[in-house]
């Protein structure tokens, strides 16, 4: 279970951002996103309880994890989705959020997908959703990669300039 912490973190850093980008971000954005989410969201665990083979063969554990995923998916999934929308305007400070929530959105629909085939014993697709495991992390590897190039070594250049007489 030490993997749940996971979305702690994760979901303390996208309300960061998404509290720093309060003054940006619209209502009606969080609304419709949040709507969106908790209808994907419900869906994935009414068919995942609804399953057969989950149901004959249920474990009280097995039934929690089932049912924790989508939830903490679903954090990651709102703000993600927030985010996405509030910040196609502003390119310099675009990309590295877009591609970090982008990442996470992947990542969230990946746990969703390897949840619901590995519950329903498709142990044949799971590899499909290696492969959104795999696109997540060559997307989060852009928007580091982004933001060390634009935003950190930008802002030691200009330091670097100031001090110099």
């Amino acid at each position: 279970g030490l993997w749940f912490l996971g979305y702690g973190f994760l979901s303390l850093h996208l309300f960061i951002i998404l509290r720093s980008l309060d003054n940006i971000i619209k209502q009606r954005n969080v609304i419709i996103v949040s709507i969106i989410s908790l209808l994907f969201i419900g869906y994935n665990v009414h068919i995942l309880l609804s399953s057969e083979e989950f149901i004959v063969e249920v474990d009280f554990m097995a039934l929690l994890v089932t049912i924790a995923y989508p939830i903490l998916d679903l954090t990651l999934i709102v703000p993600s989705g927030v985010i996405l929308i509030s910040l196609r305007k502003d390119y310099q400070q675009f990309i590295p959020w877009f591609l970090s929530s982008l990442s996470l959105l992947f990542n969230a629909i990946a746990d969703d997908g390897y949840v619901h085939d590995f519950v329903s014993g498709n142990s044949q697709n799971l590899w499909i959703w290696h492969l959104f495991y795999v696109t997540d992390f060559i997307i989060m590897s852009g928007a580091l990669f982004w933001y060390n190039r634009f935003h950190i070594s930008s802002s030691k250049l200009r330091r670097k300039i100031r001090v110099e007489p």
